[in-house]
């Protein structure tokens, strides 16, 4: 997935001002482009151990064959050099030598893939900033306030999400006194979600489906092994989204005065 989307990228980036005019729709949105960004950032960090290790392991070589070429030269400036001995320590010597090589070769290829990585990261970085700068309307179908049903139960409720790239972060409310925070992430139309209970902690795993036409939600959750062994342990659950409105905000300011 990661591969195709960022041949689209690149397609739309490269295209030169003989080619044909794409429609404004064309392109990748501003999700595709966080997506790819967010897989680039986790590459990145895995690029740049991979490189720091190779790095470590380069200095040990070279120690190493330092350490066989002061030996053959110990050897070498002896009056009663034995050849048996020379041999064994030139074969020891080629050997380190050849690993060093190797080393080399390997931390070349992870410094050239982590400047690429860079490169791709500052490349979706511009797209990105030049499409929100744009103006280009850009869907939120999760930030806002949803009320909830979740069974069985029925239980009911109400949750506050905000969407920042593809991490999803908020509160919820439920009937019986139950509160505490959410946070997860959506992807594509998938929302996962990670309930955390103001008293009992990490208590469920909830999954749903986004439907930006309806704005509805709809999917299954089940309890974590930390939760406690009573009640359900798993179940169905629906969101619609609260519009809102003006008597929302002034109740606000009310609240605040």
């Amino acid at each position: 997935m990661r591969g195709a989307a960022f041949l689209l990228l690149v397609a739309a980036l490269s295209s030169g001002p003989g080619a044909a005019a794409p429609p404004r729709s064309s392109g990748p949105s501003v999700e595709l482009l966080l997506l790819n960004l967010d897989l680039e950032k986790k590459g990145r960090l895995e690029d740049q151990k991979a490189l720091q290790a190779l790095t470590r392991d380069l200095e040990r070589a070279e120690s190493l064959v330092a350490g066989h070429r002061s030996r053959l030269m110990r050897l070498v400036e002896r009056p009663d050099a034995d050849a048996v001995a020379l041999d064994t320590a030139e074969d020891d010597l080629a050997d380190a030598e050849g690993r060093l090589r190797t080393l080399q070769d390997q931390r070349r290829t992870a410094s050239s893939r982590l400047l690429e990585r860079l490169r791709r990261i500052a490349m979706l970085s511009e797209e990105l900033r030049k499409k929100r700068s744009s103006g280009a309307p850009y869907a939120d179908p999760v930030t806002g306030r949803w009320t909830l049903l979740i069974n069985p139960g029925p239980r009911k409720g109400e949750m506050r999400i905000v969407l920042d790239g593809t991490l999803v972060s908020g509160d919820y409310v439920l009937d019986g006194g139950f509160r505490g925070s959410l946070r997860g992430t959506f992807i594509g139309d998938k929302l996962s979600l990670q309930r955390v209970d103001s008293e009992q902690g990490i208590d469920a795993n909830f999954y749903g489906r986004v439907n930006s036409q309806q704005k509805r939600i709809a999917g299954t959750w089940e309890a974590t092994a930390l939760a406690p062994a009573t009640g359900p342990s798993g179940g169905t659950w629906t969101g619609s989204i609260v519009p809102e409105t003006e008597d929302d905000d002034s109740s606000g300011r009310e609240e605040q005065k």
